[in-house]
C-alpha cells in the first residue's frame, strides 16, 4: 500500500511531536483575547505552548483522575479554561473559515440563539445527568467512544460542551449584555466540569482537548483497530475504485453536513494513526440520518443507517507530509493541504443506528458502494428541496435544536437520561429569555457584526473576577 514518490522526498510531520517542535504556521493572523498588552499567541502547537505557559493554574496540563473527579474548579482554573477556550475557538474557526455553506440557511442567527439557550439551560441538564450516573459515570461516557466507530461521542461533540456551551454562550450573553462577567459562576463549573469527564474518560492520557496533544486524537487502542485495519482495502490513485471511494467520501460528507443544517456536528476524525509500512489512517464517522432531527425523515426513507465510517489511509511519505492536524472539532488539515491524491488505503463501515453493538456493524466492499451512494444522492436532493421551502423562523429554530440539544445528545442518550429530559427536564423546549432574544439578535447586525467581533475573535470571553464566589449564580435581574 505504498506509492512511488520522488528520490529524497519523506514525511516530516513526526517532527512535530517532539517537545522543542513549535510546528507550523498554517495561516498568519494572530490571536490577542484576554492577553491585551502581550504578544499575541499564533495558532496550532505554539500558541498551546503559550497559552500553558501563561496559565495561573495547572489546569492546561496533564490532570490525574483525582483532579477530574473534585466537584469544581477554582476562580484561576475557570479563568485558564476560559483563555485557552477562547484561543481554541478561534484556530478552530479561522481554519474552517473558507468551507462551504447552503446559502439556504441563517447559521449565525441560529449559532447565537443555540449558545445562549445552552449556557442558561445546559447546567441544569448536566448536573442532573451527572447526579444519576455519579462523577465516575460520566468518565465512563467519555470511555465507551474508545472501542467504538459511527459514535457521536466524538472531537466535537465533547469540545461544544465547554467551547460552545460555557465559552461562546457566555461570551454571547456577555455582548447582550444579559449577563455581567461574575454571573452564573456555579453553572459555568457544572458545564466545564462535565466537559472535563467527559474528554478525561475518552482520551485517558490526562489531557483533554486534542490541541493539547499536538493535534492528535489517537484514542483507539491496537485491538480494537486491528480487526478495521484487516478490511482496508488498497487504492491506486486514479484507478476506478479509488474514484469510487473519494465520491463516496464526498457524497456522504455534504449529506451529513446538510443533516446538521449546514454544521460540522455530524462529521468526526480520529487519528492520525501510524500504521507500520509508514502510512497513517484517519477513521472519519459521517453521520448521514439522525433519528431526533423531524427533517431527517427523507435520509430514513432512502434506507440510510444512522452513519457510515470511513478508514482512510494516506501515504505520509509520498505526500512529504510536513504536519497533520485533527483539531477538536474532529477535522482534519495537513500540509501540503491536499491528501485526497495520496489515499492508498480504505474501507467503509455501516453502523444502523446510534447504539448498533459494534459486532453487527458491516462492512461495504468498495466496488459495492454504489448503491449506498445512490441513496445518498437522492436523500440530499430530498432534503435540499424539503430545507428550500422552510421560512427564515423554521430554518433558525431548526438550526438552533441541532446546536442547543443535539450537541450534548449523546451524552445523555450514553447516559440514559435522554427520553428524561424530554419528558421532564423539557429540553425541547424553549426558554422565555432566548425567545425574546430571537428578536433582539436580529437588531443593529447583533447576529452579524457583533458576535464575530466578539466571538470569533476572542475579544469578548471577560475573565472572572478574582473576588468572584465560585458559588455565585445570577440572584436578580436589575439593571
Amino acid at each position: 500500500m505504498t506509492m512511488q514518490f520522488e528520490a529524497g522526498q519523506k514525511a516530516t510531520y513526526k517532527d512535530r511531536y517532539r517537545d522543542e517542535d513549535d510546528g507550523l504556521r498554517f495561516q498568519d493572523l494572530e490571536f490577542v483575547g484576554n492577553f491585551v498588552g502581550q504578544e499575541p499567541l499564533k495558532d496550532g502547537i505554539l500558541g498551546d505552548k503559550v497559552q500553558k505557559q501563561r496559565a495561573k493554574s495547572k489546569v492546561l496540563e496533564r490532570v490525574s483522575r483525582e483532579e477530574v473527579l473534585k466537584d469544581q474548579f477554582t476562580i484561576d482554573e475557570l479563568n485558564d479554561l476560559n483563555n485557552y477556550l477562547a484561543w481554541n475557538i478561534w484556530d478552530v474557526l479561522v481554519m474552517r473559515a473558507t468551507e462551504g455553506v447552503s446559502g439556504m440557511i441563517p447559521r449565525q442567527e441560529y449559532e447565537i440563539l443555540a449558545f445562549m439557550h445552552e449556557f442558561y439551560r445546559w447546567p441544569e441538564f448536566l448536573r442532573k445527568t451527572t447526579d444519576q450516573v455519579g462523577a465516575e459515570g460520566v468518565l465512563e461516557i467519555g470511555a465507551s467512544a474508545r472501542r467504538e466507530i459511527g459514535t457521536k461521542i466524538n472531537a466535537v461533540h465533547d469540545w461544544s460542551i465547554g467551547a460552545v456551551g460555557f465559552g461562546m454562550g457566555r461570551c454571547g450573553l456577555l455582548a447582550l449584555e444579559a449577563i455581567k462577567p461574575d454571573d452564573y459562576v456555579a453553572e459555568s463549573n457544572d458545564i466545564l466540569k462535565f466537559m472535563q469527564r467527559v474528554l478525561w474518560g475518552k482520551k485517558q492520557d490526562g489531557y483533554l482537548l486534542n490541541s493539547q496533544d499536538r493535534y492528535r486524537c489517537t484514542i483507539h487502542d491496537d485491538d480494537f483497530l486491528q480487526p478495521i485495519i484487516s478490511q482496508v482495502e488498497q487504492l491506486e490513485p486514479g484507478s476506478p475504485l479509488h474514484d469510487s471511494f473519494t465520491r463516496f467520501n464526498a457524497a456522504a460528507e455534504l449529506l451529513s453536513f446538510l443533516d446538521h443544517f449546514d454544521c460540522r456536528l455530524g462529521l468526526g476524525d480520529t487519528g492520525p494513526y501510524e500504521l507500520p509500512d509508514g502510512n497513517i489512517l484517519i477513521l472519519r464517522d459521517l453521520f448521514v440520518n439522525e433519528a431526533e432531527y423531524h427533517w431527517s425523515d427523507v435520509c430514513e426513507d432512502e434506507g440510510l443507517p444512522h452513519a457510515y465510517t470511513l478508514a482512510i489511509v494516506l501515504d505520509a511519505n509520498a505526500m512529504g507530509l510536513q504536519e497533520i492536524r485533527v483539531n477538536d472539532i474532529g477535522t482534519t488539515f495537513t500540509r501540503p493541504k491536499n491528501y485526497i491524491p495520496y489515499i492508498v488505503g480504505g474501507a467503509v463501515f455501516s453502523r444502523e443506528k446510534w447504539d448498533t453493538p459494534m459486532g453487527e456493524v458491516r462492512n461495504i466492499p468498495i466496488a459495492e458502494l454504489g448503491a449506498d451512494l445512490e441513496k445518498i444522492q437522492r436523500a440530499t436532493l430530498k432534503l435540499y428541496r424539503k430545507v428550500s421551502t422552510m421560512s427564515k423562523r423554521e430554518l433558525i429554530w431548526a438550526g438552533h435544536d441541532v446546536y442547543y440539544y443535539g450537541m450534548i445528545l449523546p451524552h445523555l442518550r450514553k447516559a440514559g437520561t435522554w427520553d428524561q429530559a424530554v419528558a421532564d427536564w423539557q429540553i425541547k423546549e424553549v426558554d422565555q429569555r432566548v425567545a425574546n432574544y430571537y428578536y433582539d439578535i436580529q437588531k443593529r447586525g447583533f447576529a452579524q457584526e457583533t458576535v464575530p467581533l466578539k466571538i470569533f475573535s476572542g475579544a469578548g470571553y471577560l475573565p472572572f473576577g478574582q473576588n468572584a464566589d465560585i458559588r455565585s449564580s445570577k440572584y436578580a435581574q436589575l439593571f
